[in-house]
Order: C-alpha cells, then sequence, then structure tokens
C-alpha cells in the first residue's frame, strides 16, 4: 500500500474466533466463529507493520502489511 490509501479489509471466520491484530496500527479486529467483520483503515505512515491473530499467532497465524 501507499501512505494515504483508505482500504477495506473483510474477515471472515469459518470455524473459530480470530483477530485481525496490528499493534503498531493500533488495529484489532475480532471474528466470532461464523461471523464477518469489515474495517476500513487509511494508512497515515509508512513502514512494515506485523499482523497477528492473537489465540493463533503460536500457529504460525501472522503476516505483514508493508506501506510505502
Amino acid at each position: 500500500f501507499k501512505v494515504g490509501d483508505t482500504v477495506t479489509f473483510t474477515f471472515t471466520a469459518e470455524t473459530e474466533f480470530h483477530t485481525f491484530t496490528v499493534d503498531d496500527l493500533d488495529i484489532d479486529v475480532a471474528v466470532d466463529a461464523d461471523g464477518t467483520e469489515k474495517l476500513t483503515f487509511t494508512f497515515a505512515k509508512a513502514g512494515t507493520f506485523d499482523i497477528i491473530c492473537i489465540p493463533h499467532e503460536s500457529l504460525g497465524m501472522s503476516g505483514t502489511i508493508t506501506v510505502q
């Protein structure tokens, strides 16, 4: 993404509770099993930001967002 981009994320959890958590961007979206949540976010700063699913981080459910 680029600084200033506004993006809408849609999160769907099929059978378990999940989170989409990016501490450095103050994002923490919880999604219950069989649920869907949306988040519209505008990126205000550049960098690489870690994404985790809090209950499943130890299982490797993580990633990054890169903003240029």
